[in-house]
């Protein structure tokens, strides 16, 4: 009985550690969110189209998960402290020069700079929990809470984004992402030092002068010296190619409700922006709620392919019932009761996102070792390919928007059924 009890009580919870790289997980989704609503005024006083607009945030994406191939084997070679503060300097400089933009195009590639920096924050907070926490299952759990506090970024920006807006107009906003940038800066400085790194994961270090960036919890362990490194080594791992399919499908399912939402609820049912505003945080807080019942489940001493297995059954139920909806509301007139069906059917599949998420992270950095910086920037890039191929799908499919989210919901949920089933078996271990 005290055995089956054992794996919660291993598991402490480093609330500093997971605040912090919470922080850095939140940093790409808040720079995003807090612009939306300035998108019109910048728009209006830079002289720029609707679609230069629409390409600051497509700018900062791109970069943003491109980026992390970049830098997550610059952090195996050189360290993550290194990268994550290199990285973070690079976003204060172009959240900076946003703020000096003359014209449109100047923001769009201040914007893709700003996305480049962001993204060695991410890889690199990423591949630390790998090097802090050597078990699945602890990873699991810290990653699970690492994601519930990034997923407070979305509820929180646009509301931030509107009353900066009206305090001191739309270039504030990028000041404040500048002083967000430096501060977080700091923080990490003094929190993820290489010493209190190894106190955290219980190991004393054998030599003080070796404390710095990069050290301490960079080195490569005897098992993965073995493997050849690089992006080449990591996919040779098992079911790391799986995974990281995976995880973009995951992210595919859930922009299809991110970006085709507006359509449905606004331009469909002819709800009021401030209706949306809600209806997008309580969807928010259903990825809030999916990554605390994960870290749940791996506090109890679930393994983290059962958690995994259960969460992509519920994502293809959740998918099924959202082409269900979708087709039973195709001429929805905005009634209470349609809107309630769709928030609900969205929330549904937010939630099963946000249950996956950190398992596939867990799972698929398990054997990376000294490979993690580049394990993490492969998961981190499949993510944002998913994303950006969700959002483009819901306006290429001919059919009602309504009825184009359900189609591709219930294709990424039963995909990623698949891939689960494919890669474990049918009863994972």
């Amino acid at each position: 009985m005290q055995a089956r009890h054992s794996p919660p009580t291993r598991i402490a919870l480093p609330v500093g550690f997971i605040v912090v790289l919470g922080m850095l997980a939140g940093l790409p989704p808040l720079s995003i969110d807090i612009s939306l609503p300035g998108l019109p005024a910048i728009g209006a006083e830079l002289g720029a189209t609707d679609s230069q607009m629409q390409a600051t945030l497509g700018a900062f994406m791109l970069t943003f998960g491109f980026g992390q191939l970049a830098w997550g084997p610059l952090s195996d070679r050189h360290g993550r402290l290194r990268v994550i503060l290199l990285g973070l300097a690079v976003y204060v400089v172009a959240a900076i020069a946003c703020t000096l933009a003359a014209d449109g195009a100047a923001l769009i590639g201040w914007r893709a700079v700003q996305g480049f920096g962001a993204s060695a924050a991410s890889v690199a907070g990423i591949a630390l929990v790998r090097d802090v926490f050597p078990q699945p299952q602890q990873r699991a759990t810290i990653q699970s809470f690492i994601v519930a506090v990034l997923s407070l970024a979305p509820i929180v920006a646009p509301l931030i984004g509107a009353f900066v807006i009206h305090a001191v107009g739309w270039r504030g906003l990028f000041a404040v992402l500048a002083g967000a940038g430096l501060l977080l800066a700091v923080i990490v400085a003094i929190r993820l030092r290489a010493g209190r790194l190894r106190a955290l994961r219980g190991v004393q270090p054998a030599d003080p002068e070796s404390e710095g960036p990069g050290s301490g919890t960079d080195q490569p362990s005897q098992e993965s010296a073995e493997r050849p490194a690089g992006y080449r080594g990591f996919l040779a791992l098992p079911h790391a190619r799986a995974l990281s399919c995976a995880l973009g499908v995951v992210f595919c399912g859930m922009f299809v409700f991110i970006s085709g939402s507006p359509f449905v609820l606004i331009d469909g049912m002819g709800v009021s922006s401030s209706v949306y505003a809600i209806a997008f945080a309580l969807a928010s807080g259903a990825v809030l709620a999916g990554s605390l019942a994960t870290a749940r489940l791996s506090q109890r001493g679930v393994p983290p392919q059962r958690v995994l297995y259960a969460g992509v059954r519920g994502a293809a139920c959740a998918g099924v019932a959202a082409l269900a909806v979708g087709l039973a509301l195709r001429g929805a007139h905005g009634q209470w009761w349609e809107i309630a069906l769709f928030v609900v059917a969205m929330a549904a599949s937010l939630f099963f996102g946000g249950f996956i998420m950190p398992t596939i992270f867990a799972l698929g950095l398990q054997d990376a070792g000294a490979m993690a910086g580049v394990g993490a920037a492969v998961l981190g890039a499949s993510q944002m390919l998913g994303g950006a191929l969700g959002s483009t799908a819901v306006g290429a499919l001919p059919v009602a928007p309504i009825v184009a989210v359900g189609t591709l919901a219930a294709l990424c949920g039963v995909a990623i059924w698949i891939i689960a089933r494919v890669t474990f078996g049918r009863t994972p271990s």
